[in-house]
């Protein structure tokens, strides 16, 4: 535990350090004495440690000692540790004192000296040693210490008043001996609460997933010394050394043994049971009279007078007295007596097949396809309630079962195909490739987790792309759904293809689509034929989809809501997803799969006009990507980044991301990419009023008439490139792109989308239809959920209104749009309207609601973002969610007359003070 000479390194001992701080303070000016007490491994050397090195930052002399057992019998002899560094000081006591000090500590020959002369003289030592400066003396393991040392220091701490000495000591509280006797004051030194263990473990052991982290938290207690041990015999897999082979310091010996020695001593049948309490783990009793047999429960008898475990209150669980009571016990059981307890546990668990599938394979050492079929069963049971890591930990050991090569190839690619789409463990995923190296012919899955880990970290989707392409043609059976191995191969070549975005890679997979029949909307064919052309969607597979989308509520398999979530992201039914999606994001157990859950969650409120919270997801998406080597989808993150800069008018930040985009994406070919840097930068150019350089965008999309498939940008970008036609006098142009929006059957999908079509047909319609076709689209129901499109939608017809004169009629769209462009804070588009009120004699525009009074927890949450913290930080401090706190910001903004959080310090300072409160 000990980390430097930074105290605060220390996790969770903020009290602790505090009150030795003091001590340390109290000691060198008159002297102090304290006690340290708590169980073993608890963290009492760890806090002696740190008070040492605080002393020796305030100039204090530091000599220590420890207790050791096989010394008790030695008179003095822990007195000889502490005082063997003071040949100096004791050469210059009193002759008399000299010796007598000596001849205890057998530094000299002489008639055996009273006691009192003894204790007499070792005060007068450390009265001569803290002389020059302050001492501190400090004793680890005092219940230890030979009886004639612990009461020399007894003595020695009643005398302590008024001289410049400490005296710090640490007591295992387990020992029967008492220590008031000494006379030193106790501070006792508790186990770590959950979040401090977790933190220390976080700190020390990087390598461990989260979930495994937390499993050792759990059964360390929040005792420092087992969490360390614990997790230092834990591999990244979950699986641990129970034998304490990880026992190597000092202390950990002397824990390990002192409970290896009360467990020695229990009959054999008691250490028989608690073996299976050990390796059982929950202490259920029931489990144990089912695995023990007939009279199991009577034989914990000895073991709970002799204070080893304790039976709840309830009857029904048994609990060790610390886990490494557990530890101990399995550490004294053969290797033969832990397979007979595994054995025994696993019959007794039939109906619960991970824990059955694990003490199985622990009970087995010799390659078995039946249980490795059991514990196979456990993986994808532990998949399907989310414990994603969990199930490549499992088949990884069903791999290790499997007598065929190719069930052990096929169960090792599984794995690693998790282990990086779902978990986020990419080193794990590239550490089971190389256990498959020289493996027979690739499986679709083998090839399926190679695709993947190029593709998402590499962004080669050639690789990809051809690793998978000519095996799945090979395995497919026309007219039959690809489940299982071929499933997973056909949805990451969809994914190859998704982010290719190319013609070369899109045809032969449509060809491979054509042969096969329909399948649910998570499915990979859905997914592909949905992001192929989402127009031609059919009405019974949106159904299937909405129907798919409720059911996400009680859905725990993390690939099932992103795949949901990703066919839901072309046809605008991603509000439907968000709460499913928000609890992958949240898991750590699933951090692959959180990084497409970011995705959805920043393009959600990206569509809905929470701009600041989508632009909060996209940068930890960014962060998180750069931090776990998944740059693919950190690409991802930055279209996001590039959107939201767009569409505030911050048209730098926009630029740098899309140029980051080109720039990795370009090389690699990933033109769906680089289309997205397009459409962002064909955005920004609007808000500017720079036409010629938005329609250069956006038709490098695409082409003006043309809505090629497997282009989704060309869809989102194509109102982008009708209106920036028609500013550049490309009419025709731009009319032929309405035709083809209109043409491509979108407009069914949803009210955004129904609105984008009839705003771009009302741009280009006749002159005598304009008017009819604008008011048409803000008519449509539904619209009001995209308050940016809706603003756009009004701005133009306000435009199209002033140029013909209605200056009243302008008036009132050009105002409703202002405001709308107001409140989810679209600068240059805001800017762009008031322009056109100006241009129709309206010499001072609104700014929405402004005066408007205030809620308390709007000002509240006015005034924290004032200072710069972000909404998920808001949420935390006022016990909100991230998602409220948005949405207080986008009914505040208005009512202080500002578009964004910049403004809002000035906002507040110019508010009128509150009127006085009246009781």
């Amino acid at each position: 535990m000990r980390v430097g000479v930074d105290p605060t390194g220390l996790v969770g001992r903020d009290r602790e350090l505090a009150e030795l701080t003091e001590f340390v303070g109290r000691a060198s000016t008159d002297g102090a004495a304290v006690l340290l007490t708590g169980e073993p491994g608890v963290g009492k050397t760890a806090l002696l440690d740190a008070t040492a090195d605080l002393a020796l930052a305030k100039d204090m002399r530091v000599i220590r000692g420890s207790g050791v057992e096989h010394e008790t019998d030695i008179s003095f002899a822990g007195l000889h540790e502490l005082v063997v560094s003071l040949s100096r000081e004791i050469n210059g006591l009193p002759d008399a004192m000299r010796e007598v000090l000596k001849v205890a500590l057998g530094l000299g020959i002489g008639h055996t000296p009273d006691r009192i002369a003894v204790l007499n003289a070792a005060l007068l030592l450390f009265i001569e040693a803290a002389k020059e400066q302050p001492l501190l003396v400090i004793v680890d393991d005092l219940h230890v210490f030979d009886d004639a040392s612990r009461s020399t220091l007894s003595f020695v701490a009643r005398r302590l008043a008024g001289r410049r000495i400490g005296l710090l000591g640490a007591w295992r509280t387990e020992t029967d001996d008492l220590f008031q006797s000494l006379g030193l004051a106790e501070l006792k030194i508790a186990p770590l609460n959950d979040t401090d263990a977790l933190n220390l473990l976080s700190r020390s052991f990087v390598h461990l997933p989260p979930r495994i982290l937390r499993t050792v938290a759990g059964e360390a207690q929040g005792n420092p010394l087992a969490l360390l041990e614990f997790a230092g015999a834990t591999s990244a897999s979950g699986a641990r050394d129970l034998r304490g082979s990880g026992w190597t310091s000092g202390q950990g010996r002397d824990v390990r043994a002192l409970y290896a020695l009360r467990v020695a001593r229990l009959p054999q049948r008691t250490r028989d049971l608690l073996l299976l309490a050990a390796l059982e783990g929950s202490g259920d009793l029931g489990l144990l009279a089912a695995a023990g047999g007939p009279s199991t429960l009577g034989r914990l008898a000895p073991a709970e007078r002799d204070h080893l475990l304790k039976v709840t209150e309830d009857g029904r669980t048994v609990r060790f007295r610390h886990p490494l009571v557990r530890s101990a016990v399995v550490d004294a059981a053969t290797g033969e007596q832990r397979r007979s307890a595994h054995h025994r546990l696993a019959d007794a668990l039939i109906g619960q097949p991970e824990r059955r599938g694990d003490h199985l394979s622990r009970a087995t050492t010799v390659p078995d396809e039946g249980v490795a079929l059991v514990v196979e069963t456990a993986a994808q049971s532990s998949l399907q309630r989310g414990d994603a890591a969990g199930a490549v930990a499992r088949l990884r050991r069903a791999a290790q079962l499997s007598p065929d090569p190719g069930n052990r190839t096929r169960r090792l690619s599984r794995a690693a195909y998790l282990a990086a789409w779902v978990a986020g463990h990419l080193d794990t995923s590239h550490e089971i490739m190389r256990e498959m190296h020289g493996d027979p012919a690739p499986s679709p899955t083998t090839a399926a987790a190679a695709a993947f880990l190029v593709l998402v970290t590499e962004g080669d989707a050639d690789t990809a792309h051809a690793l998978l392409m000519k095996l799945i043609e090979e395995a497919l059976v026309p007219s039959d759904p690809p489940r299982g191995e071929l499933e997973t191969a056909l949805f990451t070549l969809t994914l190859a293809s998704h982010y290719s975005g190319r013609d070369e890679h899109w045809q032969p997979l449509i060809e491979i689509l054509r042969q096969l029949p329909d399948d649910s909307p998570a499915a990979a064919v859905s997914v592909a034929r949905i992001h192929y052309a989402p127009g031609a969607v059919t009405d019974d597979m949106l159904r299937r989809l909405d129907h798919e989308i409720l059911r996400l509520k009680d859905q725990t398999d993390a690939d099932v809501v992103i795949r949901t979530a990703l066919a839901a992201s072309y046809l605008d039914r991603l509000p439907g997803c968000r709460e499913a999606v928000s609890r992958i994001v949240g898991d750590d157990d699933a951090m692959g799969a959180s990084m497409p859950g970011m995705m959805f969650v920043a393009l959600d409120d990206l569509y809905r006009g929470r701009w600041q919270s989508s632009a909060d997801a996209a940068a930890e998406l960014i962060v998180l990507c750069e931090e776990t080597g998944y740059r693919l989808f950190g690409q991802v993150g930055r279209y996001v980044a590039a959107m939201v800069d767009a569409q505030r008018g911050d048209l730098d930040a926009c630029r740098a991301h899309c140029q980051d985009i080109w720039s990795w994406s370009g090389p690699r070919g990933l033109r769906r990419l680089e289309n997205c840097a397009h459409q962002a930068a064909a955005r920004a150019a609007i808000g500017a009023a720079d036409f010629d350089t938005a329609f250069r965008h956006a038709t490098a999309i695409c082409p003006p008439g043309s809505l090629p498939p497997f282009n989704p940008e060309a869809l989102w970008s194509a109102t982008d490139l009708v209106e920036s036609a028609l500013r550049t006098g490309h009419s025709a142009e731009a009319r032929r792109h309405a035709d083809a929006l209109r043409a491509s059957g979108v407009a069914r999908l949803s009210p955004r989308w129904a609105l984008s079509v009839a705003t771009a047909t009302a741009m280009t319609s006749e002159p005598d239809d304009i008017v009819q076709r604008f008011e048409e689209a803000l008519a449509l129901p539904g619209i009001e959920h995209w308050p940016f499109e809706v603003g756009r939608a009004r701005l133009a017809y306000g435009e199209e209104l002033r140029r013909r004169g209605r200056t009243r009629d302008a008036r009132t769209q050009l105002k409703a749009a202002c405001d709308q462009f107001g409140r989810v804070g679209a600068r240059p588009w805001e800017a762009r309207a008031k322009a056109e009120l100006r241009a129709t004699g309206m010499t001072r525009v609104s700014r929405g609601k402004a005066g408007t009074s205030l809620t308390p927890q709007e000002m509240e949450i006015a005034r924290l973002a004032a200072t710069g913290l972000s909404n998920p930080q808001i949420a935390s401090q006022l016990f909100l969610s991230p998602r409220t706190v948005s949405s207080h910001l986008y009914r505040l903004f208005p009512k202080l007359g500002i578009t964004s959080r910049g403004a809002l310090r000035d906002a507040l300072e110019a508010l009128p003070p509150e009127p006085p409160t009246t009781r």
